[in-house]
Formats: structure tokens, C-alpha cells, sequence
């Protein structure tokens, strides 16, 4: 895991709109700050022409990105709870090459050496990632997160404010964590499934299922 310190200024592109695209500009903006070599330049976005003083510089769904030069770098804010499988979709569909995106990890996280950070993920501010922990490409950790100990988190998975996962779990692609949710240690989450706001985690989640409570319990399905 590298920050950028280059002499040469990062830009980087948000492909999204102003929910959580504009968060990750903001952390960005506090990163640019701190001193790192990096800069948001605008977003891609099918519906709006501004976000939060940003221009938006073209489409997503029509290919813009293809349109930008090859020095700009990208990050993929299209997060949604119930439709994250659509989302990872659209993603393999625009077919950006991985070296396009950009990691965002602001100043104020605190990140293990011997963990690993994957391609295009954003971590917000006081997101702490424990030792031999893993966090696939495309995945957000947003503020005050905490990652426990060799802890595998999957593609394109959103971790939301003060959420706790515990150490050795396995997180599939797609998976939701709702805010101050907590899972205990060695369970595994399932692909695109939905952890409720507040709830706490003791056992297995297959792929799909949306949870909720203390203890957690499945409400439903989303497949």
C-alpha cells in the first residue's frame, strides 16, 4: 500500500454523484491538504452537471472516461444498498483498466503495514485497519471504521461510519455494512448482502440475505 507522493499531481475523476461520491471528494480535498500529490477534478455522471462546485466532465453509461486523458485516474462512488450487484456490473461493463484507478486513504486513518489495500478503495477519515487484514479492490471504509485482524473484505464492498468487523471474518463482494453494525470474529458474510444499521453479527451470512438486529436476524432476500 503506497500514498502518493510523487512530484506529479494525481487527478482523479469520481464516477458517481453528489451522495458519496462527494465524501470521497471531500477526503480527496483533506488528503491534497495534508500535503499528498493528488486532486479531484470533477466527476463523470449521467444526470448532473455540477456536484458540490465540480464540473462533471461527461457520461458514465456512454463511455465518457474513454474520452479523458490517460493521465487522469478514476474512483467508482456508484454504491448503492439494494442494487450492488447492478452496480459491480456497470462497473466490469465500462472495462477501465485496473491501473486507471486511484487509492484514496485519508491522512487521519490509520492503516497496518502488513495489511493489504486493494485498487481504487477510499478510506475515509479514522478508518483503522488492523495487521494482516485485506480489502479488495473498489471496496469504501467511510469514517471511524475499524478492521479487524486478518480480516478479507471482497470487491466493491461498502463499509459505512463506525462499523466493527471483527478479526479472521470473510467478507464477500457486494456486501453492505450498515453504520455502528458489529460482527463477531471467524463468520463470513455472503456476496451483496445487507448488514442493518446497529446490528451485531454472531453467526454466518449467505449471499443475498439482509440482516438486522441484536442479535441479527434475516428479514429477507435480495436475490
Amino acid at each position: 500500500m503506497e500514498i502518493n507522493l510523487k512530484n506529479t499531481t494525481e487527478k482523479i475523476v469520481i464516477i458517481g454523484g453528489s451522495g458519496n461520491g462527494t465524501v470521497i471528494a471531500s477526503t480527496i480535498e483533506d488528503c491534497k491538504d495534508d500535503g499528498q500529490n493528488i486532486e479531484c477534478i470533477g466527476f463523470l455522471n449521467d444526470i448532473e452537471k455540477e456536484i458540490n462546485g465540480y464540473p462533471v466532465l461527461g457520461g458514465i453509461r456512454n463511455m465518457d472516461w474513454k474520452k479523458l486523458p490517460k493521465e487522469y485516474k478514476f474512483i467508482y462512488a456508484m454504491s448503492s444498498v439494494k442494487k450492488s450487484a447492478d452496480r459491480y456490473q456497470l462497473l466490469l461493463d465500462l472495462n477501465i483498466p485496473i491501473e486507471r484507478f486511484a487509492t484514496v486513504i485519508h491522512p487521519s486513518s490509520i492503516v497496518s503495514k502488513k495489511s493489504k489495500i486493494g485498487t481504487g478503495v477510499a478510506l475515509m477519515p479514522l478508518t483503522l485497519v488492523s495487521p494482516n487484514a485485506i480489502i479488495g479492490n473498489h471496496s469504501h471504509m467511510l469514517a471511524q471504521s475499524f478492521i479487524g485482524h486478518h480480516a478479507e473484505i471482497g470487491e466493491m464492498v461498502f463499509v459505512a461510519n463506525n462499523a466493527s468487523i471483527g478479526g479472521f471474518i470473510k467478507i464477500k463482494n457486494g456486501a453492505h455494512i450498515g453504520s455502528n453494525s458489529t460482527t463477531i470474529e471467524h463468520i463470513s458474510i455472503g456476496e451483496y448482502s445487507i448488514i442493518g444499521l446497529g446490528s451485531v453479527v454472531l453467526k454466518d451470512i449467505k449471499d443475498y440475505e439482509t440482516v438486522v438486529g441484536n442479535p441479527a436476524r434475516v428479514i429477507g432476500s435480495l436475490k
